[in-house]
């Protein structure tokens, strides 16, 4: 086995965009609080977040599983130590520097509060506080609610936990494939007993945050991107030439406003594992098929999509300050324009922000990082 790098082209410009989508979602989440008129409820804008979390999941599957695999051809084990110590490097200093900001910076600056939010944080706030500084923020918020400007720290929380079994799963596996399956179908079986016992208790506090947390808990949509991982890695030709049908890939496209928009509401409980598939399929086109009809990998796409963690971490702050900030001297200005406006303040902050903290924050733990890297992976191990 050579030291080849292992890159996937493309692959940080579906970052940037996913991060985006969610970046969409909240700017008019938020909007309404600070007297804007919002399109929040449009289908499109209401799940253009969610479908951006379901890509981060499934392409986080899709990349570790692919370097666990190479990393297991290659020395015949996985050095789970260095695989934590790498996760913890990548993701735990800026998912702490935020969580100081949320909880002892942010409640101090009032013109920024989150009405709908507010009540429950200083209610809750000791509880909530023990549950993000153990990267429990999907627990916590279950419990009680979103901690204001970081609630979107729950998806962390789940790839955290996640990343806890994973690496043992594809170490200790004689047949990966089969594991996979097996771990999709037990999560999926354990999902659907938490609905049928909704028959019974679905008016009980304690169900509805075992529900909510169980729901939240998108473990089958990072294995998802780990089957895929597999299928490339073993190079199954009939899998992936299915894979890499332009009319597959183009349908799987025009899908998705299909689902938005015509799924029924009995069946949106499992309508994420339809998108993580068609994600899969959207993710192995753009960064291994050659003849895939769209390009992604240019310098910008390259670069925003190397600095989406903290886009991702970030924007829930900042799109409240420019809104706080801006809303007494829009009033009267023409709708499209003052959207453009806010649109343009917000991304554009939010990524001089996260540039900022790539280069001078995250990088110095990226350096370190690669010290345990035993598969060259570049920038696509986030």
């Amino acid at each position: 086995m050579n030291n080849e790098k292992i890159f996937f082209k493309g692959i940080n410009g579906l970052r940037f965009l996913a991060a985006l989508s969610v970046v969409i979602t909240h700017v008019e989440l938020l909007k309404g609080s600070f007297g804007f008129k919002h399109y929040w409820k449009e289908p499109l804008i209401f799940n253009l977040g969610g479908l951006g979390v379901y890509f981060f999941f499934v392409l986080s599957g899709f990349l570790i599983t692919f370097l666990l695999l190479k990393e297991k051809e290659k020395f015949g084990k996985i050095n789970i130590k260095a695989f934590y110590i790498r996760r913890i490097l990548r993701i735990w200093p800026l998912y702490y520097l935020i969580f100081c900001l949320g909880f002892f910076v942010l409640p101090h600056f009032p013109s920024i509060n989150i009405n709908y939010l507010q009540a429950s944080f200083v209610q809750n706030y000791y509880p909530s506080l023990i549950l993000y500084l153990f990267i429990l923020p999907n627990l916590a918020l279950s419990l009680f609610s979103a901690v204001p400007h970081i609630g979107q720290l729950w998806s962390i929380g789940v790839e955290e936990q996640f990343y806890i079994f994973w690496p043992w799963l594809i170490s200790k596996s004689k047949n990966i494939a089969r594991s996979l399956v097996k771990f999709i179908a037990v999560i999926l079986i354990i999902k659907c007993l938490v609905l049928i016992i909704g028959y019974w208790y679905r008016s009980e506090d304690w169900y509805k945050v075992l529900k909510l947390f169980v729901a939240m808990s998108k473990f089958e949509c990072m294995a998802i991107g780990g089957l895929g991982a597999y299928w490339l890695f073993v190079q199954n030709k009939k899998i992936l030439v299915f894979i890499y049908n332009r009319i597959v890939l183009t349908c799987s496209i025009l899908l998705i406003p299909v689902l938005v928009y015509f799924t029924p509401e009995k069946i949106q409980d499992g309508v994420h594992l339809v998108y993580s598939l068609i994600f899969l399929i959207i993710i192995i086109n753009v960064g291994t098929n050659t003849k895939v009809w769209f390009k992604l990998e240019n310098p910008l796409f390259s670069y925003l999509g190397k600095i989406s963690y903290g886009i991702y971490m970030y924007h829930f702050i900042i799109i409240p300050i420019v809104l706080s900030l801006t809303k007494s001297y829009v009033s009267g200005m023409n709708e499209v324009v003052l959207n453009m406006f806010l649109y343009s303040i917000i991304l554009i902050t939010t990524i001089l922000i996260s540039s900022m903290s790539y280069e001078f924050f995250e990088k110095r733990f990226i350096k370190i990082k690669a010290k345990f890297a035993l598969v060259n992976s570049g920038p696509e191990e986030r």
